[in-house]
């Protein structure tokens, strides 16, 4: 199994609660022994950074990454093996939840 958490830094903006993104890479690092990478435009990675750094977010991320361009578990609103809307503290359970079950 490739151990990559790939999120959509879509899911890091409002209306996402970067708290509950922290809270999921925090889980998916730590108890599930993935590597969070977070997947935008190359011309966005300091953009991510910087809103990440300042919100107290970034703990847990290793890298970003082009689209497509790594395989792994996706988190996204538009694709992927998790889809999700935004990260809020109603999604946080389906969320981790879908992690268990799918790196099981």
């Amino acid at each position: 199994m490739n151990n990559n958490l790939i999120i959509d830094a879509q899911l890091t903006e409002p209306p996402s609660e970067h708290s509950v993104f922290r809270d999921v890479s925090m889980y998916a690092s730590v108890f599930l022994d993935l590597h969070i990478l977070v997947e935008c435009d190359r011309r966005d990675f300091d953009l991510y950074w910087y809103w990440l750094k300042n919100h107290g977010a970034f703990d847990f991320v290793e890298d970003f990454v082009e689209p497509k361009a790594e395989s792994g578990i996706v988190v996204s609103c538009l694709r992927g093996n998790i889809s999700v809307q935004l990260l809020s503290a109603d999604t946080l359970n389906f969320v981790i939840n879908q992690l268990i079950r799918i790196t099981k």
